[in-house]
């Protein structure tokens, strides 16, 4: 009985040890593959019937409505936070990094997709609709200025075709919307896709595809660092934009207590740590840090908390919508802070968002400024004579300025490249550009190993009984 005994209990440990050697192998296994990074486009469907562009064989501008309600409900916060994970592997899954120096390489599979004799394809994407639909201005002044070059013959012979989706400022419409104009409407680039969570949810797919995309409306770091080949930022990036806002609330606004209001998205997390960052280094104190959601509609319990925390200075990281509805909520309850707002609610559309309690907030901007009527800057007067004639019914303020802006960059980049075009001849054309001045923007520079084009802002302030913000500042470069 005992000798039975010893060989069942030898038996029961061989057993145990060799299970334990699978279990560890096959966590192994399962280990190596967690680098590996999948197409965000890849998991939502091609659009359909609502989404679909009709194509025609002139040049048109075809716009897709937003998604379906269930489609448009979803959270945005989740997807948000997987995207920004993705991103961040965009490096190892795509060749984004590369010996020291070098520029990575460009997939030129598709290299001349949307390309005729005598047409271009460019697409973009952006609310039209829902909390962020104040932004809808970029795209529609994007088409008017492809409208004024192809009145005036065109780029090398050939007229420009643009598509823009309006996502809702939904990153998994995005997804859905960039696929269908890549895979269907075969896009030769993107011009100004907008927001932060939107182009994480699709920069992977545009980078592997090897599909150009010219100054997407964020400025979020990620766009130009690491260095991707086909995309290019314009606007100052939000980190230098959020330290140079909190060093210019610390040592010309003379801030003590400072508050964030922000997005809880990789855009409003982006300032923060930039605006908590300066705090610290200049012995300020952060009192509150408030978040919201995108789809948030009441902001009273925010403004409580605000005030409830004794900040003397409120930064805001914000979008239009709620930016206009919690500058409402302050006012509602009599709290007077010194308050900044980044550069994307930099636009005359904030005082009615804001029932004009925008009244002495201050603002950076990354263009000139396109509303004071005594600027007599040529390049401004150009922009002001454009919306009159191209877009009268655009408000010409930032919004507007930006959708201008970044067309000019696409189109210096398309004349560049010449009659022979190709993605790649695209791409090397863009990196061309040194201290560029002959657009709106200021001074814009790209290279094969640098795709950041502008790194520094100046400051305005809201004046309701002028309907526009004041220059109060020259541009303030970004030094470490």
């Amino acid at each position: 009985m005992m000798l039975r005994l010893t060989k069942l209990s030898t038996l029961k440990r061989c057993s145990v040890f060799l299970l334990c050697l699978f279990l560890a192998t096959l966590l192994a296994a399962c280990g190596d593959n967690t680098a590996t990074t999948v197409p965000a486009a890849t998991t939502v469907p091609a659009a359909t019937t609502a989404a679909a562009v009709a194509t025609t064989a002139a040049p048109a501008t075809t716009v897709a409505p937003a998604a379906t309600a269930a489609a448009a409900t979803t959270a945005a916060a989740p997807a948000a936070a997987t995207t920004l994970a993705a991103a961040t592997t965009t490096a190892a899954s795509t060749g984004a990094t590369t010996v020291a120096g070098a520029a990575p390489t460009l997939n030129t599979t598709g290299n001349t997709n949307g390309v005729t004799d005598t047409q271009i394809v460019i697409g973009s994407w952006g609310p039209q609709s829902g909390p962020a639909a104040a932004y809808g201005t970029i795209d529609r002044v994007i088409d008017a200025y492809f409208k004024k070059v192809n009145s005036e013959g065109g780029i090398n012979g050939r007229q420009i075709k643009f598509v823009f989706q309006d996502d809702g400022y939904q990153a998994s419409m995005t997804q859905t919307v960039v696929k269908k104009m890549v895979e269907q409407d075969k896009v030769f680039a993107f011009v100004a896709g907008l927001g932060t969570a939107n182009n994480l949810a699709v920069m992977d797919y545009l980078v592997q595809n090897g599909v150009p995309h010219v100054a997407p409306a964020t400025g979020t770091s990620f766009i130009a660092n690491p260095l991707k080949r086909p995309i290019f930022a314009l606007q100052t990036n939000y980190l230098v934009e959020a330290t140079l806002v909190s060093r210019y609330a610390a040592d010309s606004l003379g801030a003590k207590k400072i508050a964030v209001f922000y997005q809880d998205d990789p855009f409003g997390k982006e300032g923060l740590d930039a605006i908590v960052g300066v705090a610290k280094a200049k012995g300020k104190e952060i009192v509150a840090q408030v978040s919201y959601q995108a789809t948030d509609k009441d902001f009273s319990s925010h403004a409580l908390k605000l005030q409830q925390s004794g900040a003397d200075t409120v930064i805001f990281w914000s979008v239009p919508g709620p930016t206009g509805a919690i500058l409402q909520a302050i006012s509602d309850i009599n709290y007077k802070p010194t308050i900044l707002l980044s550069a994307i609610a930099n636009d005359p559309s904030l005082f009615k968002l804001s029932a004009n309690t925008i009244d002495g907030a201050w603002t950076s901007s990354w263009l000139p400024d396109v509303t004071d009527p005594t600027n007599t800057d040529p390049k401004v007067v150009a922009f002001r004579d454009f919306i009159a004639k191209f877009a009268p019914k655009e408000t010409p303020g930032g919004f507007a300025a930006s959708g201008y802006a970044e067309a000019q960059i696409m189109v210096e980049g398309l004349k560049r490249a010449g009659k022979d075009l190709t993605r790649e001849s695209f791409v090397k054309a863009l990196e061309t550009m040194d201290n560029w001045k002959e657009g709106l923007a200021f001074s814009v520079s790209f290279s094969p190993t640098n795709h950041q084009g502008q790194n520094s802002v100046y400051f305005m302030q809201a004046s309701a009984k002028d309907n526009r913000f004041i220059k109060k500042s020259d541009f303030i470069e970004f030094k470490p």
